[in-house]
């Protein structure tokens, strides 16, 4: 499925009735955009995925190892969780 859309003045673009049927998607449904090269992919996910994006484990996780030490065991745990979901 192939169509041409185009951005309105509020940078928003609208998915044809036809995308959102297919994926079975509706309002208030979450996507994870993503760049690859010159084009943007769009796909559903879940509200539980969106919470923290890569970036963020990462950034969780250079914070964690500045202050491992003082980290509780139960910290510890949470953060490799949120890396093997990942």
């Amino acid at each position: 499925m192939t169509t041409v859309l185009k951005m309105n003045r509020n940078r928003q673009i609208n998915l044809p009735s036809a995308f959102i049927a297919f994926l079975n998607v509706g309002e208030d449904k979450y996507f994870k955009a993503e760049l690859k090269g010159n084009s943007i992919i769009l796909t559903p996910i879940d509200p539980v995925e969106r919470v923290f994006s890569q970036e963020d484990l990462d950034a969780v996780e250079a914070a964690f190892q500045k202050e491992k030490p003082l980290a509780k065991p139960v910290t510890r745990e949470w953060i490799k969780k949120a890396h093997r979901a990942h």
